[in-house]
């Protein structure tokens, strides 16, 4: 037997804008974590080491790095427009 619930959900967005705001709030937290990882080199932390502190691998590291130099903030916001679409 299902139990109802107490305290229903409030539909504020419809799915489609609620999606689309977990999207572009998923793609923020990735450019901080880069930006995490700039500081840390500021700092003076290896790219070894700052790339471990954020929980990604030296290569990405060294791609993030390269990226910076490059274009700097904008270097850092992911490019990618591939994959499944969503539903």
């Amino acid at each position: 037997m299902v139990k109802t619930e107490m305290y229903p959900i409030e539909k504020k967005m419809t799915m489609d804008k609620l999606n689309k705001r977990i999207k572009s709030l998923e793609k923020n937290v990735k450019v901080l974590k880069r930006l995490y990882f700039v500081r840390y080199r500021y700092s003076g932390d290896s790219v070894e080491v700052a790339s471990r502190k954020v929980g990604v691998t030296k290569m990405i590291g060294y791609t993030w790095q390269r990226r910076w130099n490059k274009d700097g903030y904008v270097g850092l916001i992911p490019r990618y427009s591939g994959g499944r679409p969503s539903n």
